[in-house]
């Protein structure tokens, strides 16, 4: 290996070296910065995060309630289920709601 190889390869592992960027963040718009803090960040706690496994475990206690009320034939804070089924198959009417907020052409 001669003085001009070496060279170029001193040259290409400081090139290395410079635009490394392993612990890095990319360059992002300023709009997605808190999304890649998040990303990249090292310290990052483990249990920090959303609600969805207590939200699910709610609704999913809830119903079974509501088919144990059923099942039992029961009423649940004055509610029956047969009450609650008719009121969930009813139409939304949200069509009637914007007839009456908003006037549309005929």
């Amino acid at each position: 290996m001669n003085d001009t190889e070496r060279r170029r390869k001193e040259l290409l592992e400081q090139t290395r070296m410079r635009y490394y960027d392993k612990g890095m963040p990319p360059a992002v718009h300023p709009r997605y910065r808190a999304f890649y803090k998040e990303l990249y960040e090292e310290d990052t706690e483990v249990g920090k995060g959303g609600t969805f496994g207590i939200r699910s475990f709610i609704c999913i206690l809830c119903f079974a309630v509501f088919v144990l009320a059923d099942y039992k034939e029961t009423e649940i804070l004055n509610w029956k289920p047969s009450a609650i089924i008719k009121e969930i198959s009813q139409p939304f009417g949200m069509q009637k709601k914007l007839e009456n907020f908003i006037k549309f052409p005929q």
